[in-house]
């Protein structure tokens, strides 16, 4: 053999021993990924799953001739169970959270963290959003000669914007807003709260009317130093919002005259504190009011008989002097459980047929009104006003 094919040789044999070095190392790490994506926890086989909000999976259990016995260790709101089979489950997401879901097949068990998260929003949501934000925001700033507003779209990413787990708005909370002078709320698919805990100086409408899943509305004074801040004021609108359940409005000056309820038929909890105009308001036909506040108003009479599910009941400082309760489809302890609380100058009428059952019930002056209750229903069911506002 010639000297020049053993130098072929040796070169083949030396490439062929590092390709099957590199091959065999690859082969290694490819075992090894796909087995760090079950992990082991105390004897049980641990897999991570993620879906997103409204989404359709199918899980499969390991393969076994066993059949799988399918339980939801945890988070059980966060998913629905569509169809269980011999070796597999099929989910459907439902709200964004974590969920564990175990398969047990015989004596072994396999864990499935699942992480459900929520939807990207809507383009016809942002597409909205944003032509309120224009017409809003840098109008009524412009109007007001500001120009700190930006054209762009940084706000969609400001805490005030809440989106929910379909990717529609959930709910607004306007901050530090003093250009406005009008809200003409569009009517977003399912935006449940919207308000302001800052105060608009400025506004005069605010317009909510008519959108189905409105379920809060507030315009609260965090400033007690300030008790005008809302003075410009003349007009709310939240007729045919059939599903509003908690109105919260404070501070409001001499043009805001009226206010008509009549058409929310849901409305369990009603604020209405410092609204020196107020002279006309309209309540709503049904017996769903649990409780209300109705301090220093221009209000010469308040019609409170027919609400029978008052609980809580905070009056004081308006124009009458006479207030009607009705408390008789109440129990005994229904009764002893009611706080009620007003001012010196308030008559209060209880109707009742049970004799010597009264609330708790505390008189004091106008200066100290809030002393020793508690209204705990001043957020929607089933969800709080977010911390951060």
């Amino acid at each position: 053999m010639s000297m020049r094919l053993k130098k072929l040789l040796v070169l083949s044999l030396s490439v062929s021993l590092a390709l099957t070095d590199i091959f065999t190392a690859v082969g290694m790490r490819s075992v090894t990924a796909a087995v760090s994506k079950t992990k082991q926890v105390k004897g049980k086989n641990v897999k991570k799953v993620k879906v997103t909000v409204a989404q359709k999976k199918t899980i499969k259990a390991p393969k076994s001739e066993k059949k799988a016995v399918w339980s939801i260790l945890s988070g059980k709101q966060n998913i629905s169970v569509i169809k269980k089979g011999k070796g597999e489950i099929k989910i459907k997401a439902q709200k964004s959270g974590s969920v564990k879901l175990q398969a047990k097949q015989g004596k072994k068990k396999t864990t499935y963290d699942i992480t459900v998260k929520k939807q990207a929003p809507k383009k016809s949501e942002v597409k909205q959003l944003t032509k309120f934000y224009k017409e809003c925001f840098i109008k009524s700033s412009k109007e007001m000669g500001n120009n700190w507003y930006a054209d762009g779209d940084d706000f969609l990413h400001d805490k005030w914007i809440e989106w929910d787990d379909y990717g529609y708005i959930r709910g607004m909370s306007l901050e530090s807003t003093d250009t406005f002078t009008e809200i003409d709320l569009p009517r977003f698919k399912k935006i449940k709260y919207f308000g302001s805990f800052w105060g608009m100086s400025k506004l005069k409408k605010f317009d909510l009317g008519n959108n189905p899943t409105l379920e809060c509305v507030f315009l609260k004074n965090v400033d007690v130093e300030d008790d005008t801040i809302f003075e410009n004021l003349n007009e709310i609108n939240v007729s045919k919002c059939k599903n509003l359940r908690v109105i919260d409005i404070e501070q409001a000056g001499e043009k805001f005259t009226e206010l008509d309820l009549s058409s929310n038929d849901k409305l369990n909890s009603l604020g209405l504190e410092g609204l020196r105009g107020l002279k006309q308001l309209k309540m709503p036909e049904t017996d769903n009011l649990k409780e209300i506040v109705v301090k220093e108003t221009a209000l010469e009479s308040l019609a409170l008989e027919k609400y029978t599910k008052l609980d809580k009941v905070c009056v004081g400082g308006n124009q009458f002097d006479i207030l009607k309760i009705n408390m008789e489809q109440k129990t005994e302890k229904d009764i002893e459980n009611m706080y009620l609380l007003f001012d010196n100058n308030l008559k209060v009428e209880f109707i009742s047929s049970k004799s010597g059952i009264v609330p708790n019930i505390k008189r004091l002056d106008n200066h100290n009104l809030w002393a020793g209750i508690v209204f705990s229903n001043y957020v929607v069911t089933d969800y709080e006003i977010p911390e951060c506002w």
